[in-house]
């Protein structure tokens, strides 16, 4: 029996297979956005090397686009905006958009970690892999965080001029914070949480409008703080914000595997190490701003003990917090502190 063969099919599926790999080598050009301004040292720390670690990884076929300083949306907006698709992998700071992320806020408790690293790689472990973040939170928010990264402990740096040399002296200040957590540490402190994005800080300082901020000193130096600020803690462990290089559920799962591979492994690799450039950089820019006229807080022993109870009482109450809203808060809590230990 004669079989024929439609030479149309046969060239058809040549034609399919020669196509395939080129396919998989399609340039893909993703807008990688910020709030920071340019030259901020979390870009430079942590997403220009991620972007350089996707790019060589993916032989070049994967490059970016890069929207600092609010271009395509607001610091606050950016994980929704990230998940409908205005921005492709976004700076995100979690609690900025507390509502939608209540959880995360567990690594910004104050006292609960000693390095960045520690907290970092502990965040990074329960918000992947099955983690209770990526399945209570991430997950079904459809943001998938790449880089996961804990700043150095925040310290109270003040702009106002009032002299504080006691705890009791910090009451009433009127402090930025990023929400979540931290405000629960700063009213357990006497202070009066102000909920801001970083970008309306410096205005908000010399206009009065803050007397100061949670803050690492990193960051102060990028925004060019040093020159208002009048006195500072140093060496304690005011809490933390946790931010994020994230990108919609939806744009990941449209990428070729080899991108999205790409994606996963540079964003665990950027976080090993971008958290270790952070614990080197942070005493350095300490001393760039005492250099410019800041006075370090010198709180005594009675005091730092007052402050160490008042963070129990912070994660104890931030728990119930969770719990009372139908959230696993003990859950969460017991999962990001057993990562630490094994961090430590």
């Amino acid at each position: 029996m004669i079989v024929r063969v439609d030479r149309r099919l046969v060239l058809a599926g040549a034609l399919a297979m020669a196509v395939t790999p080129a396919a998989a080598q399609e340039k893909v050009t993703l807008r990688l956005a910020e709030s920071l301004p340019q030259g901020h040292v979390i870009h430079e720390l942590v997403a220009k090397p991620f972007m350089e670690l996707v790019t060589k990884a993916t032989n070049g076929q994967v490059t970016f686009q890069h929207y600092p300083a609010e271009q395509l949306g607001k610091a606050k907006d950016m994980a929704q905006l990230t998940v409908a698709g205005v921005a492709d992998v976004s700076y995100i700071v979690p609690s900025y958009s507390s509502d939608k992320y209540p959880l995360t806020a567990v690594a910004e408790l104050p006292g609960l970690f000693e390095t960045d690293c520690q907290g970092s790689l502990a965040f990074y472990k329960i918000s992947h892999n099955g983690g209770i973040l990526e399945s209570k939170e991430f997950g079904p928010n459809q943001l998938r965080p790449l880089v996961t990264i804990a700043l150095p402990a925040y310290q109270i740096l003040l702009a106002t001029s009032r002299e504080v040399k006691s705890a009791k002296d910090l009451e009433g200040l009127k402090m930025r914070t990023t929400g979540g957590a931290m405000d629960l540490m700063m009213r357990s402190i006497g202070g009066v949480p102000v909920r801001m994005a970083a970008p309306e800080i410096y205005e908000s300082l010399t206009r009065g409008t803050l007397d100061g901020i949670i803050f690492s000193y990193q960051s102060s130096v990028s925004y060019d703080f040093g020159k208002i600020l009048k006195s500072g803690t140093e060496g304690l462990n005011f809490g933390t914000a946790i931010f994020t290089y994230s990108i919609g559920e939806n744009k990941f799962r449209s990428l070729p595997e080899n991108v999205r591979k790409a994606l996963v492994e540079a964003g665990e690799q950027t976080t090993r190490e971008g958290c270790k450039r952070f614990e080197d950089g942070e005493k350095a820019a300490a001393e760039k701003i005492k250099s410019q006229g800041m006075k370090i807080i010198n709180f005594s022993d009675a005091d730092k003990k007052l402050f160490d109870t008042a963070f129990k009482a912070v994660a104890d109450d931030w728990v119930k917090d969770i719990n009372k809203r139908g959230k696993p808060g003990t859950e969460v809590f017991k999962a990001f502190t057993e990562a630490l230990s094994a961090n430590h």
